[in-house]
């Protein structure tokens, strides 16, 4: 790293550290690489003819039904809807109205009697502009991440830390969808940077934007908030200054500590004006979406859990540690990232206490929920990535550090391996469209499909109904005409729809994974049932079973893209 180059500075101005160009055009291929990771597959299970209304993410859906509410254009900022915070909806709405410029989302047909089609691509044109506004905020992390690794270790920690950011497996999933979570991990990252910042000089300047960062995180989702643990400590981290160097703002701490408050207050009233403009649906959601609202969200949901997904899977820190952050990065990054966790822990400059405060705090909040989804560890990211990458930099020459240094080449290959992986898989046929072209090769008209719960993004798109959020609405489908006679179970593993055995079966690891690890007997039964004296079809993109292992509990929200799909017929 370069000297920096001082000049006649007061307190408030800090020494310009200039970058080497040789770092600059380093720091432009990772960046470079991690955009092409993150725009590669963005079009995966985009709505089409037979999935009109919906992707195969759950989310998405809902998402897109809140950013429709939004109409920043005209000053409409209340969306209804705010189990999340409203910012990253307002972007969305934004990426919207260009996209409609553009005539990336098509305008209404005139005089068309089969609207259908249009629906589907609007819907396709909707979803993926919301997609880029994520992945290109994923993308914005990469350079954010360095700047952090850089003012708190040095240039080298920075690159480092800017890679393994770029090649994460659930950061370059998850930045394909039309979701909070890499969002928010923006906002989390500049406030990290600035807290970085004001380990060095405390400004009001900088105090303020750490507030900004950590109000835009709160307003995107709102357990992101806790990133604000990160500029408070650096305040009273920040030694004291005498002399010509000092300022009011570092020999009081506690009128820092006001104006951080302060603008975090302020920036999330601004950015998720529904505390404001209407409370109850802020607070307690709206009637027809039961379970939506931030009472729910984050006092109910966290401890009610999620329907059979996580019951049984032990202490919640322990899960993340097993399950969501070796599945998200790969085994190797999360062992690189447990001895760069040791360094800090070891060491202790004010670097690490800044990077440890909020690590500690954050993991286990989150790790207190019941609900344990692996893109909940997405705001620790910037984090472990720094400490990971501080690792393999600051080694010292013993075996230990030689160590050290083959782990991290070790999981920077394996974490590109899984990402280039995923990013493949989505960019190919997912299994349920494959599923469905089967069918619609094999099955004669009006042949009886059975399910074992009521079709969603689990099943092949036979219907289009399938793609719609409410259960009583796909439900609906069984009335409808089509190409398929279907037989949709009033309950979950109904046995009935299997009397007289249909023509074919259809079941998917989304759904059975966990009836099975819970060792459901219905669901054992209904399965039993369906495939007794029965051929299989079955549709996967193999990575599953090759990676993971075919028994191994895998992380639901990993599994979105990686389902298998299995058909059973005479």
């Amino acid at each position: 790293m370069t000297e920096p180059q001082t000049t006649k500075n007061t307190a408030a101005k800090r020494p310009v550290i200039r970058l080497e160009k040789r770092v600059v055009r380093l720091l432009a291929v990772v960046i470079l690489f991690g955009a092409l990771l993150r725009l590669v597959g963005l079009g995966w299970s985009l709505p089409d003819n037979r999935h009109p209304y919906a992707t195969y993410h759950p989310d998405e859906r809902i998402n897109l039904n809140a950013a429709l509410q939004a109409d920043v254009s005209h000053l409409k900022f209340d969306i209804g809807f705010y189990n999340y915070g409203a910012f990253y909806f307002y972007l969305v709405n934004v990426s919207h109205i260009v996209g409609r410029a553009y005539s990336v989302i098509p305008e209404p047909p005139q005089n068309v009697s089969n609207t259908m089609p249009f629906v589907a691509k609007e819907n396709a044109g909707l979803f993926l502009m919301g997609r880029l506004v994520t992945a290109l905020m994923g993308i914005a992390t990469i350079p954010v991440i360095f700047g952090i690794g850089r003012r708190l270790y040095r240039d080298h920690v920075g690159l480092f830390a800017a890679l393994l950011y770029a090649i994460a497996p659930l950061a370059v999933v998850h930045a394909h969808f039309f979701t909070v979570d890499v969002p928010s991990t923006l906002f989390v990252a500049l406030a990290l940077l600035y807290a970085a910042r004001l380990l060095e000089n405390v400004t009001t300047r900088d105090i303020v934007l750490a507030g900004v960062w950590t109000g835009l995180a709160a307003a995107t989702k709102y357990n992101a908030v806790l990133v604000g643990i990160a500029p408070l400590a650096a305040l009273f981290l920040t030694p004291a200054k005498e002399g010509e160097n000092s300022t009011r703002l570092t020999r009081k701490p506690f009128l820092s500590v006001i104006i951080l408050l302060a603008s975090i207050i302020f920036t999330f009233l601004i950015a998720c004006p529904g505390v404001w403009l209407n409370f109850e649906a802020f607070w307690n959601g709206i009637p027809n979406y039961p379970g939506s609202g931030v009472r729910y969200e984050l006092f109910e949901h966290s401890r009610e859990g999620h329907g059979e997904l996580f019951l049984k899977t032990g202490i919640g820190a322990m899960y993340h540690l097993l399950i969501s952050l070796p599945q998200g990065l790969g085994i190797p990054f999360v062992l690189l990232f447990l001895v760069g966790l040791g360094v800090a822990i070891r060491h202790r400059t004010p670097a690490d206490k800044m990077l440890l405060a909020f690590f500690f705090l954050a993991y286990l909040l989150y790790s207190l929920s019941a609900v344990r989804f692996a893109r909940y560890m997405l705001p620790l990211f910037p984090v472990i990535c720094v400490l990971a990458a501080r690792a393999i930099v600051e080694r010292k020459p013993n075996t230990f550090g030689k160590f050290t240094f083959v782990l991290g080449m070790t999981a920077g290959v394996v974490a590109a391996w899984m990402s280039v992986l995923c990013v493949g898989i989505m960019s190919g046929k997912d299994p349920r469209d494959a599923a469905a072209d089967w069918l619609e090769k094999n099955a004669k008209s009006g042949a009886s499909v059975a399910f074992g719960r009521i079709p969603w993004f689990t099943s092949p798109p036979l219907h289009p109904r399938f793609g719609l959020p409410a259960a009583p609405q796909r439900a609906e489908a069984v009335n409808d005409t089509s190409r398929y006679t279907f037989r949709i179970p009033s309950s979950e593993w109904d046995k009935g729809v299997l009397e007289p055995l249909p023509d074919y079966t259809i079941v998917s690891n989304l759904e059975t994974m966990h009836p099975l690890r819970l060792d459901n007997s219905e669901t054992i039964a209904f399965l039993n049932a369906a495939k007794i004296n029965r051929n299989a079809q079955i549709s996967t993109t193999g990575f599953p079973n090759a990676f993971f292992g075919t028994h191994t509990l895998i992380s639901e929200d990993m599994l979105y893209i990686l389902p298998e799909v299995i058909i059973y017929y005479e």
